[in-house]
């Protein structure tokens, strides 16, 4: 008896599901990696590998913390307004300082510091005669700190960066004036209240990549832009030329990193 053409039908259809079973293991085997490729499975950042990421360096970080310290030689010229005619116009202080660079741009940045130093200066002057004469002196010694505030241009020769920079400070006394007055006849010790003042300063910084920090050294010169006051009275003009090294260490990194 002949089969209706429909009867046909189930095996036909038996015969695409097992084609389709042939098939189907390699239509399946994409790994998860491929099916985000292809965006099947939703769109996902790359991970960064931390062999990549970028090294600690001279401006791969937004902040830099520094400490310096080193020797200040320190120049005093008496006032006019005093009877000193001269003085030992040289001592040498030592400057602490702690320093907070702001690198915004890698060819600019902003320096914050806080110096402490100290002050000794000796003035003298003479009375009476050629044959009789008298050398009166005064020993002033004073602690204060300065605040800085510098702007600096970077260049990276290498490995190392250098800074020329320029800006102002504001000097605010610890305690008051100490003085020692020294006349032929004794000694007698006086002490004044110091007033603020402020100033101008100027230089070259450097630095060298060392250990997960800089190692970082700086020379400057700075100068009261008035005369140095106690209890309203001119005393002294002083100027400063200071070299400093140091450590300074980075934070916050930039996020597409910066200069190695």
């Amino acid at each position: 008896m002949k089969k209706h053409p429909r009867q046909k039908l189930p095996a036909a259809v038996t015969a695409l599901l097992f084609t389709a079973l042939l098939f189907a293991p390699p239509l399946f085997a994409q790994t998860r990696e491929e099916w985000v490729e292809t965006g099947r499975f939703g769109t996902e950042e790359p991970q960064e590998d931390p062999a990549q990421a970028p090294e600690k360096g001279l401006d791969t970080d937004w902040l830099y913390l520094g400490l310096r310290t080193g020797p200040s030689l320190r120049f005093y010229t008496p006032s006019g307004d005093t009877p000193f005619t001269g003085g030992d116009t040289l001592s040498v202080a030592l400057d602490i300082a702690l320093q907070a660079n702001l690198r915004f741009l890698s060819f600019l940045s902003v320096q914050a510091e806080a110096v402490f130093t100290w002050d000794k200066a000796s003035l003298w002057a003479y009375s009476g005669t050629v044959t009789n004469y008298n050398r009166y002196t005064e020993d002033f010694t004073a602690l204060s700190f300065q605040f800085p505030l510098v702007v600096k241009f970077d260049f990276y020769p290498r490995e190392f960066r250098f800074s020329p920079f320029a800006g102002a400070y504001y000097l605010f006394p610890l305690g008051k004036l100490d003085v020692s007055a020294s006349r032929s006849n004794g000694r007698r010790s006086l002490t004044y209240q110091l007033s603020p003042s402020i100033g101008f300063l100027g230089g070259l910084s450097g630095a060298m990549k060392f250990g997960s920090g800089m190692l970082i050294a700086d020379l400057r010169y700075a100068a009261d832009l008035g005369e140095f006051e106690a209890q309203g009275e001119k005393i002294f003009r002083r100027s400063m030329i200071s070299f400093t090294v140091g450590y300074e260490l980075g934070f916050f990194t930039k996020r597409k990193g910066g200069r190695p």
